[in-house]
Order: structure tokens, then C-alpha cells, then sequence
């Protein structure tokens, strides 16, 4: 049986989900945690999202909305069941903030092997560091989280953070082969930036995005007709993903899935 792990939403009140039951958490070798939800509370119960607001700067080259908030952990859940999660050993956080997302789906889909988040903003990616310093096996520095489990040979799993721009680090997104993406982010990358990245993933590849890829190709198209068409298929339309800011009515994320 599974247990309930509560989220903070943007009006102080919480919200949770049933988490599914296994013993990964038992890896981690936390002392007084017993349980899935005993770790989610014990990393991150104190670790508060910023306060909800909007402003905008430049880091490392690049303008980023400093508008901030999270998926909730029923939303992760649904997204997960559309994304096909099942069938998935890589997944790539983009914009994983604090690092709630990343870190309960390591502890909720044993058959992701290889779960990278990767922030730009040094002060989210600094409560991340915070949260993972609480984990006995995570080896935390300035820029770098790295947990990695081998329950059983044959069976590694590793966790990593990066504090980047994901753009700057296409190489290694290509060796990820990242079967899902979230990119909970605002689209304010240079255009062959972007392009490159998308192009960068693997046919098949589920995207569940923020803002509308699609729309945002059409424009750079216009402007670039060497581009070639969009290379995605959009799914799961219309479906809504509680959110921090948005966790009754849920934020309307867009899943895309890369065609062959």
C-alpha cells in the first residue's frame, strides 16, 4: 500500500498523493525515515519554494523568468502515466528548481534508471543543494548533485543535479538519451539554442512542456525556413497537471512525443 506524501502549494496550504510502495528509500540509509513519505517530508518539508512573483534576469547569457513554482506531486503522477513512465529508463528535469520532482520519481519509478535535473538559477539550484545534503550518499558540490544506488548488481541507479544551462550541455543530453523531458520552463533561449536541443533528442522522445513548442517552432520557421518542420507530435491534449500556483483547476502542460 502506498503512502501519502504532502506538497507545499502557493497559498501555504499542502497537497498529496499516494506514493507507490517499494524500499528504494531504505537505500538511502536515512536513520528515522522508515518510509517513502518520511523521506520526501525529512529532504524537503522546510525547504519552502520561493514566494509567487515575477522578475527577470540575465544568467550566464541567458534572460530567465525568475517566476517560480512546482508540479504537485499528483500532477507528477498523472504526467508520469501520460509520459509513459513504465517504459522509460532516462529522464531529464529541465528548470527542477528545489528538486521535488526529480528526487520522487528516483523513489517512485525504480525502472528509471538515470534521473538528471539540471537548473540555471543558482539560488533554486542552492535549496536543491540544501535538500540533498540531508541524504547520507549524496556527494553535493557548488554546481554538481550526484546520488547513485546499487541495490543489486546489474542495477545502478543514479540521481544527478547540474546547476547550467541546459543549451551549454547538449553532448551530454544526447549520451542522457533522455526517453521523457520536462521542461517546466519559460521559453527564452536563443533560437538555435533551442532548436539544437530539440533536435538533440532521440526519436520517441516525451516532452511535457511549459509553454507551446509547436507555436514557438512555426515562429522560428517563419523566420528560418532551413529548420525544417516541427519534429514533434503533440498528445494527451487538453489535459491539466496540478500545479503550485494552479492546484485545483492545474496548469495545462503540452505533451509532445519526437517523430522517427
Amino acid at each position: 500500500m502506498g503512502l501519502c506524501w504532502c506538497s507545499q502549494v502557493d497559498d501555504g496550504t499542502k497537497r498529496g498523493v499516494v506514493m507507490p510502495a517499494n524500499d528504494i528509500h531504505l537505500n538511502l540509509e536515512i536513520k528515522g525515515c522508515g518510509t517513502a513519505e518520511d523521506v520526501m517530508r525529512y529532504v524537503f518539508d522546510d525547504i519552502e519554494m520561493p514566494k509567487p512573483g515575477k522578475s527577470h534576469m540575465r544568467v550566464n547569457g541567458v534572460c530567465t523568468s525568475l517566476l517560480y513554482g512546482e508540479i504537485l506531486p499528483e500532477g507528477i503522477v498523472k504526467a508520469m502515466d501520460l509520459l509513459g513512465a513504465e517504459n522509460a529508463t532516462s529522464l531529464l528535469d529541465v528548470g527542477s528548481g528545489r528538486g521535488t520532482l526529480a528526487f520522487f520519481t528516483f523513489l517512485c519509478y525504480p525502472q528509471i534508471t538515470q534521473i538528471t535535473g539540471v537548473e540555471i538559477s543558482e539560488a533554486r539550484f542552492n535549496l536543491c543543494t540544501k535538500a540533498m545534503k540531508r541524504i547520507p550518499c549524496a556527494e553535493v558540490s557548488k554546481n554538481h548533485v550526484d546520488i547513485t544506488l546499487a541495490p543489486e548488481p546489474e542495477k545502478t541507479r543514479r540521481l544527478s543535479f547540474f546547476k547550467q544551462n541546459v543549451m551549454k550541455m547538449l553532448d551530454h543530453v544526447r549520451k542522457l538519451s533522455p526517453d521523457i523531458v520536462i521542461f517546466d520552463v519559460e521559453i527564452n533561449f536563443g533560437s538555435d539554442e533551442l532548436i539544437g536541443f530539440l533536435k538533440a533528442l532521440k526519436p520517441g522522445c516525451r516532452v511535457l512542456s511549459y509553454e507551446d513548442l509547436g507555436a514557438w517552432w512555426s515562429k522560428s520557421l517563419s523566420a528560418n525556413a532551413s529548420i525544417g518542420p516541427f519534429p514533434f507530435a503533440q498528445f494527451g491534449i487538453g489535459n491539466t497537471y496540478a500545479t503550485s500556483w494552479a492546484p485545483n483547476s492545474g496548469y495545462k502542460f503540452m505533451a509532445w512525443r519526437k517523430k522517427s
